[in-house]
């Protein structure tokens, strides 16, 4: 695709603000698209250097029918639910993101591209039969769609990096080891996602895609632990939880959530990480990034 038709085409992205939207917002922009991104509010960490920002609410067809005023050639949504109860994961992952793609086909958008997950293949949580449902409203809605489910986030992995480098031990669901993963940069996966954008091998299809298929980026949550500590220079100290005992704190959390919004929550949290620590997310790999040489290059660039 050339510079000028890329400059003509206009590139909706909902979700912006999330960890993977503004990636996108980002590659949209270096590649050359007209962006939108869609925004609640307009706080500091929503200016898009290059990219029109535009309020909305995704939960309100009418909001975001105001947004498709103009023609919008290509949407990416990114929304997700990053935590909540049941019904959360339900109102943004399928109900706003449904809302979304009827404004599309009504506004005669070429294509939508939506940010699934790798862990609905293995479905036994609230988010992943939201996203189940929303995949297949987009399959069935006459549009050409792209669908990518990548694996992990670096994210995943450097949850208690702060924690470590404060001293505190790391800790471990199990013995760390029971799942392998080969995580996916942000970086990579907003670069797969732009570049699926009138790419014909990739319309109104499915793809699963993980990180580099490298030594550096097969790991366990354990490895990712270890390699913190390696970059700090610190003995390895680690805590095992057992995973019985995980299990039957998110029961207890699970039953005094039936009472508090906010245990609740916490009890959802608790299943999602216990999912990812026990279920293998390896996937075919994509891009060049590895979660060694993230956590290697955080850790260090905090230290200076």
């Amino acid at each position: 695709m050339n510079e000028d038709k890329k400059n003509r085409k206009t590139v909706l992205v909902v979700g912006a603000t999330g960890y993977i939207g503004n990636a996108v917002v980002t590659e949209s922009v270096q590649q050359g698209y007209d962006v939108i991104a869609v925004t609640r509010s307009l706080k500091s960490d929503c200016q898009f250097s290059g990219a029109e920002v535009v309020l909305a609410d995704v939960t309100d067809p009418a909001s975001m029918a105001k947004v498709f005023h103009r023609k919008i050639d290509i949407v990416i949504s990114c929304l997700a639910c990053r935590s909540g109860l049941a019904k959360d994961f339900d109102d943004i992952d399928y109900k706003a993101t449904l809302n979304i793609l009827n404004a599309a086909k009504e506004n005669g958008t070429n294509q939508f591209i939506l940010l699934s997950a790798i862990c609905v293949r293995k479905p036994d949580l609230p988010l992943q039969l939201a996203k189940l449902k929303m995949e297949d409203e987009l399959m069935r809605a006459g549009i050409d769609y792209t669908i990518v489910r990548p694996t992990a986030y670096f994210w995943v992995f450097e949850a208690q990096t702060r924690m470590i480098e404060n001293g505190k031990p790391g800790f471990l669901i199990g013995t760390g080891d029971q799942a392998s993963h080969n995580p996916i940069a942000k970086q990579d996966l907003a670069e797969y996602m732009v570049g699926s954008i009138d790419n014909s091998e990739r319309i109104n299809r499915l793809f699963i895609i993980g990180g580099p298929e490298t030594a550096e980026n097969i790991v366990t949550y354990k490895d990712s632990l270890l390699i913190v500590f390696e970059s700090i220079s610190k003995e390895p100290k680690l805590i095992s939880i057992p995973c019985w005992l995980f299990r039957a704190f998110i029961q207890l959390t699970r039953f005094i959530g039936l009472f508090s919004r906010k245990i609740g929550v916490f009890s959802e949290f608790l299943k999602i990480t216990y999912y990812y620590t026990n279920n293998d997310m390896r996937a075919p790999g994509y891009g060049s990034i590895t979660i060694r040489q993230h956590l290697m290059d955080t850790v260090r660039k905090a230290q200076t």
